[in-house]
């Protein structure tokens, strides 16, 4: 009896860690596959966003899908900044596939910082008002 409790422990360690060390080997592919992206040409963005283009400083892009839970409440916040005046485009990843593969977006809610026609910048995960707006805000350093 007390054979089958080490071995159902056993299996349950290793479940455990297993999971751990693929959740943290996905975290690392998505932090790589996020940097991937900076230093390139924000290009693809323009046809989609033709006021980036003229657009001096940093601006935002909001890359989201309708189906991403995260998504939602972040929407409300985007949209909230965009009514103040913040320079953020929203992008529907749904809806322009092929551009999302093009930059290399493999999840949502995403946020790419473009500064001066380039991507410096690509976060993922769900953010607050407060951060995005420091992200456009503070010089590039």
């Amino acid at each position: 009896m007390n054979n089958k409790k080490v071995v159902r422990l056993d299996l349950l360690v290793y479940a455990v860690f297993g999971l751990a060390a693929t959740w943290l080997l996905y975290v690392g592919y998505m932090y790589v596959a996020t940097r991937a992206a900076e230093g390139r040409s924000a290009e693809p963005l323009f046809e989609a966003f033709p006021k980036l283009r003229e657009h001096r400083g940093k601006a935002l892009i909001y890359c989201f899908s309708p189906q991403c839970g995260p998504c939602r409440p972040m929407s409300k916040e985007v949209d909230a900044l965009i009514a103040e005046g913040a320079p953020i485009f929203k992008l529907d990843i749904s809806e322009q596939p092929a551009l999302a593969r093009e930059l290399g977006i493999r999840a949502t809610p995403t946020l790419i910082v473009v500064e001066t026609g380039t991507i410096c910048r690509m976060l993922l995960g769900a953010k607050t008002a407060r951060f995005m707006h420091e992200l456009i805000s503070v010089p590039a350093s």
